[in-house]
């Protein structure tokens, strides 16, 4: 072989990297933000050690090799565990996808369960490729079973998806976010399917991408799953997201632990927040979706290093009244922890669901549809094969155990239902008949339901080998 062709490649591949590539790196940098690059070695284990995908795209006609354009795909490890790991280049085209890099790796991580974490800021898939027209022989174009979208389809469920957007995702980088599990945004950031230009051409409108389309929004209407201020804080969420997919040796007790009775008050309204953190391992919780749909939390812990979702009413919030979202945010976190096989510890102090509200100027406001959206969790919970532990604090009027626990006389029944002495017993209401009050396996010390909890999931190990997808979750 003529080394001049070797030279040529590496010469082609190298005009890639950021240090040949100054004024883009420049441009990144003054928005202090990092290049796609940085981005992943900061993620990966060992960037050097990882395995670039696509990074050749063509051949030009007086055989010179084109290097690809708009991000940089690798399989690598984070902390061990084998990943797809990607970046968007903003500066590169916009970031737009143009060849199958990253449907060709969605394939293999459907057939390898590798989990994939991707920077998806740009916007959209490009209509025309910046090679169109140059007559370049393409060498990756489409090939493996799936598209973008079918692509992240058929992982929902599957592997666990963690999209971070650093910046304005549009159209088709948008809706790669959508169909992510877990969705962290940076301050700043933005999300929409139409951008700015779109808007202006539309109506008339001049909008920033974040006064149009800010994560800032999206957190309070549950359209990310957290906020972040930077980037190196995004990769350490998605680092420790990814973590609970692993169960630890062992994990230590909050130092609150024993007094978590001292928490919860005999009537009144209380933070479950510190409940929470007295009864899974020291500094575990890691919450989900913090300020959508505040009658509820929802958030992975350790409990003696077993992985657990935390299911939680919040009595701080019109003393733990679920309303529609609510019911929302309850069914995918369920959804979520069944297919990654994490059981669910549900902490109950609500006073049902509700029909109406008062608003902050004392007029009534109509919680409609009540029929269905109640129904979307309990549905859930009834597929659902995951172990439940529910603790009832005090109150559980109403349809709110079921929402939060299943019904419990079906297939969806808890595997442990206790209660503390401050539980309502005898309640009477207007859905009495649909649950019995005083269906408990125990009323027990506060202090002893960490104790029962961890010794229950000794017995409980986790299933591995699955070879079937259970179900989708929920992109909502």
């Amino acid at each position: 072989m003529d080394p001049r062709r070797i030279d040529e490649l590496a010469a082609a591949k190298a005009r890639q990297l950021d240090v040949n590539r100054p004024d883009a790196v420049d441009r990144v940098h003054h928005t202090g933000k990092l290049t796609a690059r940085e981005r992943l070695a900061a993620l990966l284990d060992d960037v050097d050690s990882a395995v670039a995908y696509g990074s050749i795209a063509a051949i030009d006609r007086d055989g010179g090799w084109v290097p690809e354009a708009g991000g940089v795909d690798y399989v690598g490890t984070i902390d061990g565990q084998v990943v797809v790991a990607s970046s968007t280049d903003y500066t590169d085209h916009g970031g737009g996808y143009g060849a199958a890099r990253l449907e060709r790796l969605f394939a293999l991580a459907k057939e390898h369960r590798w989990p994939v974490v991707f920077f998806v800021d740009g916007g959209g898939s490009r209509a025309r490729h910046p090679r169109v027209g140059r007559g370049d022989l393409e060498l990756n174009g489409p090939f493996g079973p799936y598209q973008l979208f079918d692509g992240m389809a058929e992982l929902s469920g599957w592997v666990p998806t963690v999209a971070i957007v650093s910046g304005p995702s549009f159209a088709g980088h948008a809706s790669l976010a959508g169909f992510s599990d877990f969705v962290i945004g940076t301050s700043g950031s933005s999300i929409g399917m139409g951008g700015p230009p779109m808007v202006e051409a539309a109506l008339g409108l001049k909008l920033t991408a974040n006064q149009l389309a800010g994560v800032e929004m999206h957190e309070q209407t549950g359209g990310i799953d957290l906020l972040v201020p930077d980037e190196p804080t995004a990769i350490a969420a998605a680092k420790r997201y990814l973590s609970y997919q692993r169960d630890m040796p062992d994990g230590m007790a909050s130092p609150s632990a024993a007094t978590i009775a001292e928490l919860v008050p005999d009537e009144g309204p209380y933070d479950i927040g510190p409940v929470i953190d007295a009864l899974v391992d020291h500094g575990s919780f890691f919450e989900l979706r913090a300020t959508f749909a505040v009658a509820v939390r929802t958030g992975f812990a350790r409990m003696n290093g077993r992985s657990v979702g935390i299911l939680a009413s919040q009595p701080a919030h019109r003393d733990g009244a679920l309303d529609e979202l609510a019911a929302v945010k309850i069914g995918r976190f369920v959804e979520l922890c069944d297919v990654y096989e994490f059981p669910i510890v549900t902490l109950i102090d609500s006073d049902g669901c509700v029909t109406t509200w008062l608003d902050e100027n004392g007029n009534t406001v109509l919680e409609s549809g009540v029929s269905r959206w109640h129904s979307r969790p309990i549905v859930i919970h009834q597929h659902r094969s995951v172990p439940l532990f529910a603790v009832t604090l005090r109150h559980g009027r109403g349809m709110a155990p079921h929402l939060l626990a299943g019904s419990p006389n079906a297939r969806s029944v808890p595997v442990m239902s206790v209660a503390w002495p401050t539980v309502e017993l005898g309640r009477h209401d207007g859905f009495s008949a649909t649950r019995n009050a005083n269906a408990y396996d125990d009323i027990i010390d506060p202090a002893d339901t960490r104790r029962r909890i961890v010794a229950m999931l000794a017995h409980l190990p986790r299933p591995t080998g699955r070879s079937a997808k259970k179900h989708p979750v929920d992109t909502w």
